[in-house]
């Protein structure tokens, strides 16, 4: 594959929370130590910018010997390669909570770009009717297994977020690896804060006292019953667990179908052996989940 267009795009790179120092050391040590990269750098085709795999390439520059693979996917625009991008981020377990969620919110951001979306306007698919803000959140809660409203409040967040980097880039970082106190409505209500007051908000914030000197009014209560309303537990029904399953299960066999083909001369050369492993690790385990589910006994 020709990789001369390959580059890092600081578009693309700003957008994903950075792995501390410590991470990337890690990454590279694990690297080193494998003699490989195993995961695939992903670049947008025909635009050559990387979208995941900036830090793999970084090592992989430092030590051009290693192995790796790069892989092209197509994307209409920078939107729809940043909404395959969040979701990818999604799946990763190795993301603080604030991490986790400001992606979630970028995800609903890119998601409305995608859509055409914004507050005051509707586009219509052929397919699936109308696409609104509405149905964009409840797109992504179904596919994430959240609520709509946990969606919604990730979108003011990860705002809050953007909005704290201009001002104090280091207290952005730092609230997005858990090392603050930081309550997640205060980087909510700097999302909706006047630009002539969010310098202020934010010192209140990386100082640690109240986000607003009017706590007694009933509109510093509204706002406060806003932001801070975590405790509402939505309706999780057997409908988002089956389109969870169909999201996982897409996403298992797209991991399984790369990782075959990252290896199809061995999968050729092997395939009736390999269609019988498939067989004894996956098959045979699902079954024993059905089975399960069944008889009523418990998972």
């Amino acid at each position: 594959m020709d990789i001369s267009d390959v580059h890092m795009d600081p578009t693309f790179v700003s957008k994903i929370p950075p792995l501390t120092e410590a991470e990337f050391q890690q990454l590279e040590e694990n690297i080193l130590e494998a003699g490989k990269i195993f995961s695939p750098i992903i670049v947008w085709d025909g635009n050559g910018a990387i979208v995941d795999g900036n830090n793999r390439y970084k090592i992989w520059l430092k030590y051009p010997s290693i192995e790796v693979k790069f892989k092209r996917l197509k994307f209409r625009d920078q939107w729809e390669a940043f909404d395959w991008m969040y979701k990818n981020q999604l799946g990763r377990r190795n993301l603080t909570d604030e991490q986790k969620t400001y992606i979630l919110g970028k995800l609903y951001e890119a998601r409305k770009h995608v859509h055409g979306t914004n507050q005051h306007t509707i586009e219509r698919s052929a397919q699936n009717g109308p696409t609104t803000i509405g149905r964009i959140s409840e797109q992504i809660a179904r596919e994430q297994g959240v609520g709509k409203e946990t969606v919604k409040r990730a979108g003011d967040f990860a705002k809050g977020i953007d909005i704290i980097k201009q001002y104090d880039g280091d207290l952005a970082d730092k609230i997005l690896s858990g090392q603050t106190d930081t309550p997640k409505s205060a980087v909510q209500y700097v999302s909706k804060t006047a630009d002539d007051q969010k310098n202020t908000v934010i010192k209140a914030i990386r100082d640690g006292t109240p986000i607003t000197g009017r706590k007694d009014t009933r509109e510093a209560k509204a706002i406060a019953l806003e932001f801070t309303d975590d405790t509402v537990t939505m309706e999780f029904t057997v409908d988002n667990l089956i389109e969870q399953m169909r999201y996982n299960s897409d996403g298992f066999i797209n991991s399984l179908s790369n990782l075959l083909m990252d290896h199809k001369d061995i999968s050729n050369m092997h395939s009736a052996e390999i269609a019988s492993a498939i067989d004894v690790i996956i098959t045979r385990r699902i079954d024993q989940i059905k089975e399960r589910l069944r008889n009523g006994t418990h998972l």
